[in-house]
């Protein structure tokens, strides 16, 4: 299952989850410093942060979600939905981005333990 979501061998996932991971982390973590703001009284620099923590979290996670999608469904690109008909491709593409929206969540958090345990088993053969 992790080499149709993430990549084919270990080193492709770790490439993969790299980047969105790190995304994630530093959303999580500008979201904590608006938070912090907020209760010590910016509140307008708080919510600057907080809200570019969440566009952040959003499309990290949209990219997330309809990755899964895309390769769960087995699309190779998003022009191989509209390939019949245009309509049916739109109502396709409507109904993958709310998907993609409803499984982000899960999927995110199998990224960041399939993340953690490839960097830990990388780690413990170094040694």
């Amino acid at each position: 299952m992790f080499s149709r979501l993430f990549g084919e061998t270990e080193e492709d996932q770790i490439l993969y989850l790299e980047k969105k991971v790190l995304a994630l982390g530093l959303a999580a973590v500008l979201m904590i410093v608006g938070g912090i703001l907020m209760l010590v009284g910016l509140e307008k620099v708080g919510g600057v942060l907080g809200s570019i923590a969440s566009a952040i979290f959003m499309v990290v996670l949209f990219m997330f979600g309809f990755g899964a999608i895309k390769s769960l469904m087995g699309w190779g690109s998003i022009g191989a939905i509209f390939s019949g008909n245009i309509v049916i491709g739109v109502v396709i593409l409507v109904f993958c981005a709310i998907a993609a929206y409803l499984i982000s969540l899960f999927i995110a958090l199998l990224a960041i333990g399939r993340y953690i345990y490839l960097k830990v088993k990388a780690s413990t053969e170094r040694k």
